[in-house]
Order: structure tokens, then C-alpha cells, then sequence
């Protein structure tokens, strides 16, 4: 009998999409964090949906590793800049918390996003050559004709390939 991992498609997709998703939602119960938090998370929840519903292409799981790495900084920043002081109530304090924690699942759930983009065809253990890959998609370029061989490189007129006229 197949685990329930086998049985759903992109399972692994959807967690991390459930676990960003359940601490987006905690870290913004608390009025310190600024729109620019929910605004990030945002493209990052709208990039794992993407690449849920489009499950042949790499462009969303490329762009949701970036995000999601560029979040870790992004994250740090804010939480320097906005942290909830002492004499506040517990409310933004537990929000600051919770964004803390995503802010500690971001690198399991990068590396889970740089695993699946494997699985799709992705180049595997080579992260540097992520957006210069060739495409898996297959492409004939119909406007492009071959390039005619000269006389000399053929040595001349060949009847064997002749066309009658």
C-alpha cells in the first residue's frame, strides 16, 4: 500500500505551503509588522500555488526559492526595525514570535522547494545554474532554415543528389 506522501500529488508542496501559510497567518495577528511583511509573503504564497496548480514547469519553484531566500533578509530586517518593545501587551509579542519561527522554517522549506525543482528536471546539486538551464520543454525553431552548402566544402556538383528538374 502507498504512503499518503505517493497517493497526493505535489505533497510536499503543499505542506510547505500549509506551514508558510498557518505562520504568515500568526505573525500578522500583531499590529508591529508593517504591510511590506504581508506583501512579500503574498508573492511567496501566490508562487507555491503557481507551481501546485502547474506542476510541468520550473519558473514558479524557481522564483518561490528566491523569494523565500530573499525573505530570510527581508524577515531579519524587519524584525530589527519592528520588534515589539517591553512594555507591550502579549499580543504583538506572539505575532514577533511566530514570525520568528517562519522566520526559522525559511531554509527547511528553501531546501524542500530546491528538492522538488530537482524532481521536475531541474539540474540536481547544481543551485548556481538554476535560471541558465536548458528548457525541458521541447522547441523547434520553424523560421530558421538550414544553412546551404557551398560548392567547394562538397567538391562540386554531386549528381547522386541531384533533383530532377
Amino acid at each position: 500500500m502507498p504512503s499518503i506522501a505517493q497517493q497526493i500529488p505535489n505533497f510536499n508542496l503543499k505542506i510547505v505551503f500549509l506551514v508558510h501559510f498557518i505562520f504568515i497567518s500568526l505573525s500578522c495577528m500583531g499590529f508591529w509588522s508593517s504591510n511590506a511583511y504581508l506583501f512579500y509573503n503574498g508573492i511567496l504564497m501566490f508562487l507555491l500555488l503557481w507551481s501546485i496548480f502547474n506542476a510541468q514547469s520550473q519558473e514558479p519553484l524557481q522564483m518561490a526559492i528566491v523569494v523565500n531566500g530573499t525573505s530570510i533578509i527581508l524577515d531579519i530586517l524587519l524584525l530589527i526595525l519592528n520588534f515589539p518593545s517591553n512594555n507591550s501587551v502579549a499580543g504583538p509579542k506572539f505575532s514577533a514570535a511566530m514570525a520568528i519561527l517562519h522566520l526559522l522554517t525559511r531554509p527547511m522549506s528553501t531546501f524542500v522547494l530546491i528538492r522538488n525543482l530537482e524532481e521536475r528536471g531541474g539540474n540536481p546539486g547544481n543551485i548556481s545554474s538554476m535560471f541558465t538551464g536548458t528548457r525541458t520543454e521541447s522547441y523547434e525553431d520553424i523560421d530558421r532554415t538550414a544553412a546551404p552548402q557551398s560548392s567547394a566544402q562538397s567538391g562540386g556538383y554531386n549528381f547522386a543528389t541531384a533533383q530532377p528538374i
